[in-house]
């Protein structure tokens, strides 16, 4: 990851197969700011997770799949939108879950190969991640049985936490 030098991941979002947001985490939110700052913060990347959907979920969004398709063996994300100060990310599984990783502006992600591949563990790790929560037999399920709120718990949060971390401070 050395070669991202300011990269900074601002957001990162699970949308279901059903087009539903499932979980939706700002990691650049600023205690030193002000509630209204960090509050507009975390809507811009509520918003900018719903346009990457409407990205993808888009007639137009077929050449986005073949570009994901083209690119699987390198890396599998495809940059959706660029807007304000932040460069969003997608990703979709087999299984239909999209997964939106936003990072600030400054690390524009261009597409040498090396970089690609430490985006796709970015993103390899992400998924991952939310793979161990989904079949966690010992998780106790809420009563609607809904994904949503099997990650809306805190071990899930820590290990979202941490790999945005790892790939923030590196």
């Amino acid at each position: 990851m050395a070669e991202f030098e300011d990269k900074r991941i601002c957001f990162i979002s699970f949308i279901s197969r059903d087009d539903k947001p499932l979980y939706i985490q700002s990691f650049d939110l600023d205690t030193k700011q002000g509630d209204t700052i960090n509050a507009n913060n975390f809507l811009k990347y509520n918003f900018l997770s719903h346009m990457a959907l409407d990205i993808i979920t888009s007639p137009a969004s077929i050449s986005i799949r073949e570009q994901q398709q083209e690119a699987d063996v390198r890396n599998g994300a495809v940059l959706l939108v660029v807007y304000d100060d932040v460069s969003v990310y997608g990703y979709e599984s087999n299984t239909g879950l999209k997964i939106i990783i936003g990072f600030n502006n400054q690390t524009h992600l261009n597409q040498e190969e090396s970089k690609m591949v430490t985006l796709r563990t970015l993103f390899l790790s992400v998924h991952k991640a939310y793979v161990k929560t989904i079949c966690n037999p010992f998780l106790e399920i809420d009563s609607s049985g809904d994904i949503e709120g099997m990650l809306q718990n805190e071990v899930f949060d820590k290990s979202i936490k941490k790999i945005v971390n790892d790939w923030n401070d590196a």
